[in-house]
């Protein structure tokens, strides 16, 4: 907790500054306001975060609000804003909050503004969220952008997501994606899914993805998937795995 001194403005003049002042100042109330942890700031940062008119001042009470961890009533009143918000930078703001303070019911709160936003970055910072948070119940959502969302820059968070909520249950629909999918920076990054996931089933599959010399990132990623899953499944290295098969 930032210690308010003689020499540091107090909770009130902050509150004050981010009511009253420019936007600049408004702004930076808000993240000190954060700091503080002082439960007191934040029904303001919340008026602040739904009224204020500078999309920055709002995204900068979003993540004030995202340094509030034991505050349960926090996530809820996010996830419920994220729907009304109108700009991305707030919505990116808020969704990291939401994947901060790791709250599975305002993360779902998050999916239908996920399954409607044009925004690229709105959609990686949701899909982000979902990873930080973890939970299976969001497995077959991330694995849904992983197969289809229209943004390589997405998918490739997808897979991101997908290594840190994930079960052994994912890996055929994981095959299937790495099999189809063309982005060279999207498959490597699946590869690592794969390799995450440890099961001899997959070795064929990266086998012979390991001969497309046109996808250098890939071939990197397959190589030291297959390593990987040859350690796991007790091989000295994948030249002995890949023998016994």
């Amino acid at each position: 907790m930032l210690a308010l001194g003689s020499n540091k403005k107090s909770l009130e003049e902050f509150i004050d500054e981010l009511v009253d002042w420019d936007e600049a100042t408004r702004g930076e109330a808000a993240k000190a306001l954060g700091e503080t942890e002082d439960e007191e700031a934040i029904d303001p940062l919340l008026k602040a975060l739904m009224e204020d008119d500078s999309e920055d001042v709002r995204a900068s009470a979003a993540r004030a609000l995202g340094k509030f961890y034991g505050n349960n009533r926090i996530p809820k009143e996010l996830g419920l804003i994220i729907e009304e918000e109108i700009s991305p930078i707030v919505r990116i703001a808020i969704a990291n909050s939401i994947g901060n303070l790791e709250n599975i019911s305002a993360a779902k709160l998050m999916i239908p503004v996920l399954e409607r936003d044009d925004s690229i970055w709105v959609r990686e910072a949701i899909i982000d969220a979902f990873g930080r948070i973890g939970s299976k119940e969001f497995t077959s959502l991330i694995l849904k952008h992983l197969k289809e969302d229209p943004s390589e820059e997405v998918r490739v968070q997808a897979a991101a997501a997908s290594m840190k909520c994930s079960d052994e249950t994912i890996l055929d629909d994981v095959l299937e994606v790495f099999q189809k999918e063309e982005s060279d920076e999207v498959k490597s990054h699946i590869a690592g899914i794969i390799a995450n996931l440890g099961d001899i089933k997959s070795v064929d599959i990266l086998t012979t993805a390991l001969e497309n010399e046109d996808l250098k990132l890939t071939q990197a990623a397959v190589a030291e998937a297959l390593h990987n899953i040859a350690r796991k499944l007790g091989y000295k290295d994948e030249n002995e795995m890949l023998d016994s098969l």
